[in-house]
């Protein structure tokens, strides 16, 4: 990534400080399987609920299904892909 984005370790440094101040650490409390196709996605579910997350961007068709949707609805998280985020971002940006 480096030598392919041209960065130097200054560059890289610099922006995981940028991250490091953005970020929050979050506990997800582990709840009931939601993911039943895939229980491995799960903590990222409790991740998003536990943030308090508007959104959880996904490509993974598991986190369509109907039941994880409805889950995620009840706590207030639109799950999207990322070109509904771009589009959303960029939108967010203009205003």
């Amino acid at each position: 990534m480096q030598a392919l984005y041209h960065l130097t370790g200054e560059d890289i440094h610099d922006h995981v400080d940028y991250l490091r101040s953005i970020a929050r650490i979050v506990e997800p409390q582990p709840g009931l399987p939601v993911v039943l196709s895939d229980p491995k996605d799960d903590p990222i579910v409790y991740t998003a609920v536990a943030a308090g997350a508007d959104v959880l961007c996904a490509r993974d068709r598991h986190f369509y299904d109907p039941a994880v949707v409805a889950f995620c609805g009840r706590e207030d998280i639109r799950i999207i892909d990322e070109l509904l985020l771009l589009e959303l971002l960029v939108n967010e940006a203009d205003s």
